[in-house]
């Protein structure tokens, strides 16, 4: 699964670098499971509506967030849903497509792919950070964001405190690997983001 800084880039395309706090703060939360400290794969699964270890259709995504969204009047209630399920569809097509290409394409031993994943995501995150041009402005807007609870996924606590924890990360340079990727590029990611918010823009 893609990490923060990908799922930050999506609504920022999505709304030309408009993004509210809410929006972006729904685009994390379906991980905020983690603040339950070890989750297993089948609790994480249904954070993310997921049936038989399968990531939903793009049908079903929209359906439940339209189910969501005319729970509640709020509009920062609905930037909040709207991201949450940016989140999920993000998953569905990066799974499809960049990690997919990843497996295909991995020359290491296997036991090693899942490290190997995680260092080239981290750095990939670092690099984001610095072609974007309001990266301060996005974790500004983020930490703004007051959160809701979405029943029966996640907590708001639990989604403020996985923002927090995030932020902090991504502002910490002792994090980056200091690699080059051999798997993640700039240009592929890129690609992904134009591509997805294309197909996105088709169905919301």
């Amino acid at each position: 699964m893609p990490w923060p800084m990908v799922h930050f880039a999506i609504p920022e395309i999505l709304t030309d670098g408009n993004s509210t706090p809410d929006l972006l703060l729904g685009s994390i939360a379906p991980d905020a499971i983690h603040m339950r400290g070890y989750v297993s794969r089948e609790e994480k699964g249904v954070t993310h509506l997921v049936h038989n270890d399968k990531l939903p259709a793009k049908e079903l995504i929209m359906e439940k967030c339209r189910e969501y969204l005319s729970k509640r009047s709020e509009t920062e209630w609905k930037e909040f849903v709207l991201g949450y399920f940016l989140h999920i569809y993000t998953d569905l097509r990066w799974t499809d497509t960049v990690y997919e290409d990843f497996e295909n394409n991995y020359k290491g031993e296997k036991i090693d792919i899942r490290k190997t994943y995680n260092h080239e995501v981290s750095q990939a995150e670092f690099n984001l950070i610095r072609s974007l041009d309001s990266t301060e402005k996005l974790f500004a807007l983020l930490l703004k964001a007051k959160g809701f609870t979405i029943d029966p996924f996640v907590t708001q606590l639990e989604v403020n405190q996985y923002r927090d924890r995030k932020v902090e990360w991504l502002q910490d340079l002792k994090n980056e690997p200091r690699i080059k990727p051999i798997y993640f590029k700039t240009d592929k990611i890129n690609r992904f983001f134009n591509e997805t918010s294309k197909e996105l823009k088709e169905l919301l």
